[in-house]
């Protein structure tokens, strides 16, 4: 039996759908720390697979790594923020 291809499970979408993937991606990002460690590797994983319109990007894995450890510090610097704001409004 033949072993079926990966693109076979890509998740594929049309260049319109792009803005919704973004804004999908960042509110993970946004979230990244709070995941299990074990659905953040499940997630690289399939991140590192997944089907995209640049077709290869050599070391895919190790760039996807250091894309999201260069944005934690961003990130929890939003949150913070966002934390503050709500601590405000919970104050008055």
């Amino acid at each position: 039996m033949k072993a079926p291809q990966q693109d076979q499970f890509a998740f594929k979408y049309p260049s319109e759908d792009e803005p919704f993937i973004r804004r999908l991606g960042s509110a993970l990002l946004r979230h990244w720390a709070e995941l299990p460690e074990e659905m953040r590797a499940k997630i690289m994983q399939e991140a590192a697979g997944v089907w995209d319109r640049e077709f290869h990007i050599p070391q895919i894995s190790k760039k996807l790594d250091l894309f999201v450890k260069r944005h934690q510090a961003r990130v929890a610097e939003v949150n913070a923020r966002l934390q503050a704001k709500q601590n405000e409004k919970q104050a008055s």
